[in-house]
């Protein structure tokens, strides 16, 4: 299994990714942890560092791989990288929410548990989700409004 799944933020990929390792046996990996394993053990907070230096350098490693779940945000990968990605039997699979969804689950984030106000970056992110449906480089939309179980079934059915 060779999958690359996109998704913005609070579209649920650490939920996902939680579930994934307990049913499944495909290795499964998100940016996130990546580039804080391969920033010796810290979340690199240099941008440009994290961008340019790091995440191609996970990308090309992901990319190399036979079997893998990899989970990004929306901003890691070029369409140059998913293109070699399904060059490389990669499929792509984007988890999708509308904006008043991610204004709903980013308010009780914020209000609830403390987390930055990611609203700013929402529109940006809806933006490449798009970009790369157009490009046709997204072999599945998958609506992340629903059950966790259904979400699951409908990664692992790729």
């Amino acid at each position: 299994m060779k999958l690359i799944v996109i998704g913005s933020s609070l579209s649920g990929k650490t939920t996902l990714v939680s579930h994934l390792r307990q049913l499944t046996n495909v290795p499964v990996s998100e940016m996130d942890e990546e580039l804080t394993r391969t920033n010796n053990g810290q979340f690199p907070v240099d941008n440009d560092y994290k961008h340019h230096v790091l995440a191609p350098n996970i990308i090309k490693n992901i990319i190399s791989l036979d079997n893998i779940i990899f989970f990004t945000n929306t901003d890691y990968f070029t369409i140059e990288d998913l293109k070699s990605a399904k060059e490389k039997g990669f499929k792509i699979l984007q988890l999708v929410l509308n904006l008043e969804e991610l204004q709903k689950r980013n308010e009780k984030r914020v209000r609830n548990e403390n987390y930055d106000d990611q609203s700013q970056w929402f529109e940006g992110m809806l933006e490449y989700q798009k970009e790369i449906r157009d490009f046709g480089l997204v072999d599945k939309v998958i609506d992340v409004n629903g059950p966790i179980e259904k979400i699951v079934q409908d990664i692992l059915s790729e």
